[in-house]
């Protein structure tokens, strides 16, 4: 299997950086040694001004402190992957908390510093960022996996099961979609149209419900979840090396099933495991110390394992 490489940035036009931090020597002196490294950069001293300059410019990487004299930097952040969901974004702060990291990662940032870090950490950030956006704008998309005909067979007996077991208020849609997961491992299309017409609710109500919560799944499941650790141990440790293999290997990107349904693929922000990064994760067993020979050896295993049951 011929593996794909990683982009090389040198070879690309610089991209556009985007520093927005309130304190003017800290975002002089970061526009500085990004400038120094060839990248494009402006600055900006507020949220508003932050949020103004993607009105009017393209950006490849957001790197915002969260503290501004405006706007909480959380909720720029928030209106930036709205906007332009593509953005890389590196959250830095001098008053880091766990929440604020957890939160951080899940609205997208790809990686969280806190002050004061060095100038070879900040420059690491930023070419992780830039070259997994690079990536994952390469890679080929996974084509959308369609139902398989025994799950409208398993969907039509658990929505049967659902109509006997509630009453159709709308107050209970949370619970019936989560009925419906457990049966399937995921929520088709067709099981949000049937749910909205058994509550009462408008398709679009439902399905909004079901992308609020992120334990709600709207495509297929694999077989085997794999779930690699992005948390800073991780990360420094190699992380983004083993991701990337398996993006290349499977043909996926985090969130992504692949088409013989063998393998999901996520990514975590932290498991906790610090001391034995980078972890990767799969069917909830915990492999410590991984690196891509590695996590190639423990995926071929668990390939034809499931080739020779089918065999059987």
């Amino acid at each position: 299997m011929q593996v794909q490489e990683a982009p090389d940035l040198k070879d690309r036009p610089w991209p556009q950086v985007l520093i927005m931090e309130d304190e003017v020597n800290v975002a002089k002196g970061l526009g500085m040694v990004l400038s120094e490294e060839g990248y494009k950069v402006d600055l900006a001293m507020t949220g508003r001004s932050a949020l103004d300059s993607f009105n009017q410019k393209m950006f490849d990487l957001l790197v915002a402190d969260l503290r501004l004299p405006d706007i909480d930097g959380m909720e720029v952040i928030k209106q930036v992957k709205r906007r332009r969901p593509d953005t890389e974004v590196i959250v830095i702060t001098g008053y880091s908390t766990i929440n604020t990291a957890v939160e951080a990662m899940k609205i997208g940032a790809s990686d969280y510093l806190s002050k004061p870090f060095t100038e070879d950490e900040f420059l690491s950030a930023v070419r992780d960022a830039l070259v997994t956006r690079e990536w994952l704008a390469a890679a080929p998309a996974a084509a959308a996996l369609e139902p398989l005909p025994e799950d409208f067979v398993r969907l039509t007996d658990v929505m049967e099961q659902i109509r006997q077991s509630f009453a159709g208020r709308q107050d209970e849609v949370i619970t019936i979609l989560h009925k419906v997961q457990n049966a399937l491992g995921y929520i088709p299309t067709e099981a949000l149209v049937q749910v909205a017409g058994f509550t009462g609710m408008s398709e679009a109500a439902v399905y909004g419900v079901a992308t609020f919560y992120d334990r709600f799944r709207l495509s297929p499941v694999g077989h085997h979840v794999v779930k690699v650790c992005r948390g800073t141990a991780c990360h420094v440790k190699g992380a983004n090396t083993i991701l990337h293999e398996i993006e290349n290997r499977f043909n996926l990107v985090p969130g992504q099933t692949s088409k013989d349904r063998l393998f999901t693929l996520e990514t975590v922000a932290c498991f906790g495991s610090c001391a034995i990064a980078p972890v990767v994760v799969v069917d909830d067993k915990i492999s410590a110390d991984m690196d891509v020979g590695k996590v190639g050896r423990v995926l071929e295993d668990i390939a034809q394992s499931e080739s020779k049951s089918n065999l059987q």
